[in-house]
C-alpha cells in the first residue's frame, strides 16, 4: 500500500450543511448544530449556500435545503434532507469519526 496526500487528506471526518439565506428551516438546523463544534473539535464543518455556490452543490447532489452530509476519510456515511435531529446528527458524527480513526490506526500499524 504506497501513502500519498490523498491517503492522509482523507484521513478526516466531514460534515457539510447546504443551505440558502432564505430557508427557514436552514436556521432551525444552524440552532440545532449550535456547539457541535466545540463538542468534536477534530470534525471539519463547513456550510454551503447553494445560492452563492450552486457548483458545490451540483458537485454533492444537493438540490433541497437544509442538506446534511457527513464524510468519513473522504467517503459519505450519512445524509439527511430537511431537519435532523441533534441526537441523530451526533449518532452519525461519532460513527463517521470511528471511521476516520480506525483508518488512522490502519495507517499507524502499516507505517
Amino acid at each position: 500500500m504506497w501513502l500519498n496526500y490523498k491517503t492522509i487528506v482523507y484521513n478526516v471526518t466531514e460534515l457539510i450543511l447546504f443551505t440558502q439565506e432564505t430557508c427557514g428551516a436552514c436556521a432551525t438546523q444552524r440552532e440545532k448544530n449550535d456547539g457541535l463544534e466545540d463538542k468534536y473539535p477534530d470534525v471539519e464543518f463547513r456550510e454551503v449556500d447553494i445560492q452563492t455556490d450552486l457548483e458545490t452543490a451540483e458537485e454533492y447532489g444537493v438540490r433541497k435545503t437544509p442538506t446534511t452530509l457527513v464524510y468519513a476519510n473522504g467517503e459519505q456515511t450519512a445524509e439527511f434532507i430537511g431537519i435532523v435531529d441533534r441526537n441523530d446528527l451526533e449518532s452519525a458524527i461519532e460513527r463517521a469519526t470511528q471511521q476516520s480513526s480506525g483508518l488512522a490506526q490502519r495507517l499507524g500499524d502499516f507505517v
